[in-house]
């Protein structure tokens, strides 16, 4: 009887081993909507390595791209669920029922790379009011994702003065740059980033929109002979958790993820600001005359952009009026 009844308790003891080591390994699920080659998509897979790599492999990551779970659009609303534990989504989505965080489609704001590392430091006023921002929804923000800048593009000559753009058909992305169109003059024209290259050359506006990146990926060069880096807007990722379950982690296990999340961000943004550099030397030699404006220029499109800024701050109320008011304190 002493023999198993000692059998039984060594059993128990492994049980309970087990078990322990079991949930010591938290796996986390995250829902991505391009695939891992994308830079987004890799960029999720740098958090996922680094992850892994200092805890351990006490913690990991499961990944679903290219949709597979959830639209961009779905995103936030799954995250704040619980139906997926984190995801990428761009800024934008969250302003529908967050005017406020359309911010980063307001023009001018972010007028340098300077700019924006500075509206990104987690210390400073700007990131911790947007990012506290998304937290009143259930999710929170791990990191940042920079895609890069939007430019002006343009047959002939090059737009260095919003008086160029008076009376202009312009492709829009939507509402923030439709509202910096009209504060200029120009008539604004939604049209899918697939169909600029059509757009453009039918004639269908008279002047672009598009990232460095894009312009070349999409040989829009070939239809635009000119662009402008007015660097007038960014589209800005964000990778966001489930707040309860952040809450649920052990301050090691928090101090691993915000870890992995700080290298992810600040390596995408070093290589987004190498590859739209990259893409900007690539076009000026032989392929489109790229033209960089001078301070006193951005400070013209930044004036006559005004009208743009001020019904975002409408829309956005007090919140919308301090990200304006941080961000500019950062000139």
């Amino acid at each position: 009887m002493k023999a198993f009844v000692t059998g039984l308790l060594l059993a128990s003891t492994a049980i309970v081993a087990t078990t322990s080591a079991a949930m010591a390994e938290r796996t986390l699920r995250a829902t991505v909507q391009v695939a891992v080659n994308h830079p987004i998509g890799a960029n999720v897979v740098t958090f996922k390595e680094k992850l892994e790599e200092i805890s351990g492999g006490e913690m990991s990551v499961e990944i679903y791209d290219s949709a597979q779970l959830f639209k961009g659009s779905e995103v936030p609303k799954a995250v704040a669920s619980g139906a997926i534990d984190m995801g990428v989504v761009l800024a934008d989505e969250y302003s529908g029922t967050l005017p406020a965080a359309g911010i980063f489609s307001v023009p001018f704001l972010f007028p340098t790379y300077e700019v924006l590392a500075k509206a990104a430091d987690p210390e400073g006023d700007f990131r911790k009011a947007f990012d506290g921002m998304i937290g009143s929804t259930g999710t929170k923000v791990l990191w940042w994702q920079d895609y890069g800048p939007v430019q002006l593009l343009s047959k002939g000559e090059a737009l260095t003065s919003p008086d160029q753009m008076k009376g202009k058909l312009v492709r829009a992305l939507g509402k923030p740059s439709g509202d910096f169109i009209d504060a200029v003059g120009g008539t604004p024209v939604v049209i899918g980033g697939s169909e600029q290259f059509m757009a453009y050359q039918r004639g269908t506006v008279d002047v672009g929109m598009s990232g460095t990146t894009a312009v070349e990926s999409r040989k829009l060069y070939e239809v635009m002979d000119h662009v402008t880096m007015t660097n007038h807007s960014l589209a800005e990722f964000i990778v966001v958790i489930n707040d309860g379950l952040f809450d649920s982690l052990s301050d090691e296990e928090k101090a691993w993820v915000t870890e992995a999340a700080m290298t992810a961000e600040q390596s995408l943004r070093d290589q987004t600001e190498a590859n739209n550099m990259a893409s900007a030397e690539w076009l000026a030699d032989g392929r489109a005359t790229v033209t960089e404006l001078t301070p006193e220029q951005v400070t013209a499109w930044q004036e006559a952009a005004a009208p743009a800024v001020d019904v975002f701050v409408k829309d956005g109320g007090d919140l919308g009026k301090q990200l304006v008011d941080a961000v500019q304190a950062l000139y």
